[in-house]
């Protein structure tokens, strides 16, 4: 009898610790999505807390960070290489980019041409991605966990009705307005905000633009102001070589951000403003 009471309790003990097993995820967009996924059910853990993708640096605590979780959910290597090494082959985890969920676009050129057999990872920025995402979660986690799974989905309706609200208002009507970007991050902003890309300084936000690229965008400007899209920490001695620019600090990884919703549409109003203030 005891025997048997102690193996009930052991298997209780399993079983609440598997239930209580974290969804992971890599990066800071994704996690916004996910806390928009798991809310009143479940806090989601961030894997690479100051890291962007770009710079994957994986710790001790990271390794068993994913040793722990249920489910991660990863952009995937493309994005994040090195987790490809722990991830790769790892069957709770999951890579968007290899989903089939979303609608990738290809890398450009600093001068806008398209470049074959590549991808923009930045998925997150296009609303209808960032749904699928969402969408994605959702199903995933109610599979693991069918208890929750009217509540899965019902945040991810409730998040898709509140990107569609957040994209209608910032839909731009007439033709496209063209604009640069200190590098091309911003693609899939460009059909919700009706916006042209007219070129990048450079390719590698840690690599300087050159001579050569600087003097592309001079002569190919479509006016006389441009919008330029860029990271804070963009050299203002690089940039002012383009002449009269409307400049915008910008962060397609929402890093200071705690909501996805309105990291998105402040993002995107951001974005809409410089260009219209370059016509003016």
């Amino acid at each position: 009898m005891n025997r048997i009471l102690a193996f009930c309790l052991c298997a209780l003990f399993f079983s609440a610790s598997w239930a209580q097993a974290p969804l992971v995820v890599s990066t800071h967009p994704i996690y916004l999505i996910a806390k928009e996924i798991t809310q009143g059910i479940e806090e989601p853990v961030l894997l690479l807390g100051n890291q962007t993708g770009h710079d994957v640096q994986l710790t001790p605590a990271n390794r068993k960070t994913i040793m722990d979780a249920s489910l991660v959910i990863w952009v995937g290597k493309e994005h994040e290489a090195p987790l490809e090494k722990v991830l790769g082959g790892n069957t709770k985890a999951f890579s968007i980019l290899d989903s089939g969920i979303i609608q990738a676009l290809p890398l450009r050129s600093t001068r806008g041409v398209a470049l074959k057999d590549t991808v923009d990872t930045h998925v997150w920025l296009d609303p209808n991605n960032a749904v699928r995402i969402g969408f994605f979660m959702a199903a995933l986690r109610s599979q693991q966990y069918p208890e929750n799974k009217t509540a899965y989905w019902n945040n991810a309706k409730n998040f898709a009705k509140e990107m569609l609200l957040a994209s209608q208002k910032v839909t731009g009507a007439g033709a496209a307005r063209p604009y640069w970007a200190y590098h091309d991050a911003y693609q899939y902003l460009e059909r919700s905000l009706n916006l042209k890309f007219a070129g990048a300084l450079t390719d590698d936000p840690h690599v300087a633009p050159t001579v050569a690229q600087i003097k592309f965008l001079n002569d190919m400007r479509p006016y006389k102001k441009m919008c330029l899209l860029a990271e804070s920490s963009a050299s203002p001695s690089q940039y002012r070589k383009l002449g009269e620019i409307a400049f915008q600090p910008v962060d397609e990884t929402l890093a200071k951000q705690q909501d996805f919703v309105v990291a998105w549409q402040t993002l995107a109003q951001e974005t809409q403003a410089c260009v219209l203030n370059a016509r003016k």
